[in-house]
């Protein structure tokens, strides 16, 4: 359509004249109908006459309605081979997507259970990191009393003590004493 031919239905198109109905039979108006005599003729019915007031021929129209019949049902069978093909891809993308979806509730699970077991591993490491830095301290507490003790004593009863733990570890001794013969 022509883009002036747009027009909103109840807006007058341009150059559009209107004109007042004039009823029917008025006489000595150009162009009124007039009243007619001669009755209207009726439409043509099935094996009646054509608009051309010719019989037509049944078995013509016969032929004519079998045929649009026939193009009906295969566009009618053609539209339901559609349908059903689109309903084959529908369940088939159904199919996909629900695959899809458990396999993401899977992942969600799994993600879920891999972070609860990290948050269980970093607790129990800050523990053992806790732990091993308090054994670490309580080392060091235990050093620097046995140093002191060391410091206090007199340089003799320290020469003892370090005898007497030597004699409690026979095992260093030997171990000292075997590696200068072997060399």
């Amino acid at each position: 359509m022509h883009p002036s031919f747009h027009f909103h239905p109840h807006q007058v198109p341009p150059g559009y004249v209107p004109v007042m109905p004039v009823p029917m039979g008025t006489p000595g108006v150009p162009g009124a109908p007039q009243p007619s005599s001669q009755p209207e003729p009726q439409p043509s019915s099935p094996g009646g006459t054509a608009s051309g007031g010719r019989p037509l021929n049944t078995s013509k129209r016969a032929e004519q309605n079998r045929k649009a019949q026939r193009a009906f049902r295969e566009r009618r069978d053609a539209h339901v081979k559609a349908l059903e093909s689109r309903s084959q891809l529908l369940d088939a993308a159904l199919a996909s997507v629900e695959e899809a979806n458990r396999r993401w509730e899977e992942s969600r699970q799994m993600c879920e259970t891999l972070r609860m077991e990290n948050a269980q591993l970093r607790a129990a490491l800050q523990a053992y990191q806790q732990a091993g830095a308090a054994i670490t301290q309580m080392q060091q507490i235990a050093q620097t009393q046995q140093q002191m003790q060391q410091q206090q004593q007199p340089s003799g009863q320290a020469e003892a003590s370090v005898a007497s733990t030597s004699e409690a570890t026979p095992e260093k001794d030997t171990a000292a004493e075997a590696q200068p013969a072997s060399s």
